[in-house]
């Protein structure tokens, strides 16, 4: 594998490491004069394949870097020392040899003991979402590298880390989509025009919300769906009063306005406008505001402000003090 950085002792050398690889992540430890690290990378067509190791640390997806990464997952093997891995609210434990899956869209964190090493792929998007269908991509998950197809998941991982250079035009990113899904407990089943379904407005909008984070939902996609032409479609929802394309928006923004009215939680807007389909932020607050008369932050305000209903407040006064 081509080394990006053979050697890294600094930790200021180690974060632009990262970032000249398109990884908008750092790294902070303790104690910056203890740090060591090691990254090399290397490419195979549209896979990006990265070897990193480094001390006690932990590595952050960083917003703030103003880097622009393309929409992708990493496929993290755990080569040696142990990590905890979190994002969107799972956590993962990993030892040698176990996997996980992280979303380049989210907030994620890896928390890395001594002697931390990891290799990964970083997989174009739409190959890996094609494979999981509405169930999802499980993120933070333990994936057991042991036994079956796990077992054979690391053992590509590993391979093609150590055998990167001689591997171009190998469809390694099929292959490993494949294997992964198996490994989860996925089967692949490429979506295909099928037996018609009853298409009226509760459908549609059932099948919108169990797709609501897909960048790619189009009145196309759910025409195919439901087994009908583009045109049928339209006549389905056009009869309720409003266009396919009207009708995902719609979804998008009431999913976006439930999360940030739940004062309970803690996601950051960014990460609540890519969970529900928009491609940035800034696309997101236009279309937010135009929908209710106020950004996404003041909203969220709202919310933080609106006084406690009758159960919220039995419980702040039987709650102990801590």
């Amino acid at each position: 594998m081509d080394s990006s950085a053979p050697g890294i002792d600094d930790l200021d050398a180690c974060n632009r490491a990262l970032r000249s690889m398109g990884g908008a992540y750092r790294v902070d430890c303790w104690r910056r004069r203890d740090f060591r690290g090691c990254i090399r990378s290397s490419r195979v067509g549209a896979l990006l394949l990265a070897d990193v190791t480094l001390s006690r640390c932990i590595v952050l997806r960083d917003f703030g870097s103003g880097i622009r990464i393309a929409d992708h997952y990493n496929l993290v093997l755990q080569l040696e020392g142990n990590a905890r891995m979190r994002q969107c609210g799972s956590e993962a434990l990993l030892l040698p040899g176990d996997l996980t899956i992280v979303d380049s869209r989210y907030m994620s964190e890896f928390e890395a003991t001594e002697g931390f090493r990891q290799q990964a792929f970083a997989i174009p998007a739409a190959p890996v979402r094609e494979a999981f269908g509405r169930g999802g991509v499980p993120l933070a998950r333990t994936i057991s590298g042991s036994t079956g197809a796990g077992r054979l998941l690391a053992d590509i991982v590993a391979s093609c880390c150590r055998n990167a250079s001689g591997l171009h035009g190998v469809d390694l990113i099929g292959t490993t989509v494949h294997v992964l899904a198996a490994a989860v407990g996925k089967t692949r089943r490429p979506e295909r025009v099928g037996p018609r379904r009853i298409a009226d407005r509760a459908s549609i909008e059932q099948y919108i919300d169990a797709n609501i984070e897909r960048h790619d939902l189009s009145p196309r996609l759910m025409a195919r769906h439901f087994g009908l032409s583009v045109r049928q479609l339209y006549r389905a929802t056009i009869a309720t009063g409003c266009t396919p394309g009207a009708l995902i928006w719609s979804r998008r923004l009431a999913c976006a306005h439930r999360m940030l009215a739940d004062e309970r939680s803690g996601v950051r807007v960014l990460d609540i406008a890519l969970s529900c389909g928009f491609k940035d932020g800034a696309h997101f607050s236009r279309a937010y505001r135009r929908e209710f008369g106020y950004s996404p932050r003041e909203s969220r305000g709202r919310a933080l402000t609106a006084p406690a209903t009758g159960q919220q407040r039995r419980a702040e006064i039987v709650a102990p003090i801590r």
